[in-house]
């Protein structure tokens, strides 16, 4: 499956200015992996010690939050991903 990915600028440094990035996988943790050994600095910004999605990000599948259990969510040819920084405060 070929899924499109839409980053964030200040990401773009980690994979080569690209914030348009085509993945793929099944599922929304394959086509991380398959981000993350495209551009391996990716791997410390996004995931957590045991490979999940770091709290401090979300990630949409065609626009709609694929939180929770956001890593085996099934994705299909086509399929748009959004990475999406999470304001925090208090």
């Amino acid at each position: 499956m070929s899924v499109q990915l839409e980053i964030s600028s200040i990401f773009a440094r980690y994979t080569d200015n690209k914030t348009n990035i085509e993945l793929r996988g099944n599922t929304v943790g394959e086509c991380i992996n398959d981000l993350v050994k495209k551009y391996p600095d990716m791997k410390k910004m996004i995931l957590d010690k045991n490979g999940n999605l770091r709290h401090s990000y979300d990630l949409y599948i065609n626009g709609q939050s694929s939180y929770p259990k956001e890593m085996t969510k099934p994705v299909k040819d086509g399929d748009k991903l959004n990475l999406v920084m999470l304001i925090q405060g208090g």
